[in-house]
């Protein structure tokens, strides 16, 4: 077998030399297009990433930080004031209610509803404002104040108060200013306070000193108004008795436990709520504490001129 020649020792070194350099200027490629993908990265960083987690800091500081709070309906709330001041209670009432509707969370919705509430029982019981009153005419066949009552749809308290009357007596041809009592109720056990609707709209609201269920009792819960009753030294008298204002007044729901009345002689007894179930009921051992809804007894003066047997109480949380 015959021998090759070997190939020249230049031509090796070449090669080889070749090979290196192709290896090196791969390495430096590489590494180039790393420093550039670096680069690349570094800069979107500082002019990108950086710059959007330095704004989003300082918007965490800003929600953070103890800053007041603007009011929506602090601007509405004093524009509906200024008009009031102008006796223009008509645009001003209409502005709260306003108020009420597009901004229920405002602070000043509180306020709204306390003047909303003045003006409206101011005209309610003022005989000099006549709007949705009756001026009636006594005639010879009514058989008293009460069957008057019950023929248009108002309440004996609600006629003595409006004419300021003083006993039950009236002849054909007296004069009685008649207004409709067409009011439905709503307690908020959690706040404690007893609210007045007219056409399912707010009137009035009153705070309740105290509000105690009967254990168990589950909310919400919806029923009517009873009978209402007024009695002294446990003796019932009625809106024209001289000691009427001194009796206490009781407003029954149709559930048993349900009812709105003074504030009795006894410790009060926090009712107390479960949330998971909604169940309320005093917390005094065996539950015998006295249950109601309990007001002063001015608010419950006017409460009781204007409910009426059958109108809806609602309880909610």
């Amino acid at each position: 077998m015959g021998l090759q020649p070997a190939a020249p020792c230049g031509a090796v070194s070449r090669r080889e030399m070749t090979k290196a350099q192709l290896k090196l200027l791969i390495f430096l490629i590489t590494f180039g297009l790393m420093l550039g993908s670096v680069a690349t990265a570094y800069w979107f960083y500082m002019r990108v990433i950086r710059p959007e987690m330095q704004v989003k800091s300082e918007l965490d500081k800003i929600k953070s930080a103890d800053l007041p709070k603007i009011d929506p309906g602090a601007k509405r709330f004093d524009a509906a004031v200024a008009l009031i001041r102008e006796r223009k209670l008509d645009e001003g009432r209409e502005a709260l209610y306003l108020l009420l509707k597009q901004f229920p969370e405002s602070p000043t919705c509180a306020e709204a509803k306390r003047i909303i509430g003045e003006i409206n029982l101011d005209r309610l019981f003022s005989p000099s404002y006549l709007e949705g009153k009756v001026d009636y005419i006594v005639q010879p066949g009514d058989r008293g104040l009460l069957a008057i009552a019950q023929k248009h749809k108002t309440s004996l308290d609600a006629i003595v108060r409006l004419n300021g009357l003083r006993g039950n007596t009236i002849h054909p041809g007296d004069h009685l200013l008649i207004m409709p009592v067409d009011f439905d109720f709503a307690v908020n056990v959690t706040e404690k306070k007893v609210i007045v609707l007219r056409g399912g709209r707010f009137f009035a609201e009153y705070p309740a000193v105290d509000v105690r269920l009967p254990a168990g009792f589950r909310l919400p819960s919806e029923m009517k108004l009873g009978l209402k009753s007024a009695s002294l030294d446990g003796k019932p008298v009625t809106a024209t008795d001289a000691a009427y204002m001194e009796a206490d007044k009781l407003i029954p729901g149709s559930r048993p436990g349900v009812v709105m009345k003074t504030v009795p002689v006894a410790r009060p007894v926090e009712a107390k709520a479960t949330p998971a179930t909604g169940e309320v009921g005093d917390d005094s051992p065996g539950g015998t504490a006295e249950s109601g809804v309990f007001l002063r007894r001015e608010d419950l003066e006017e409460v009781f001129a204007m409910a009426r047997s059958g109108a809806s109480l609602k309880l909610i949380k």
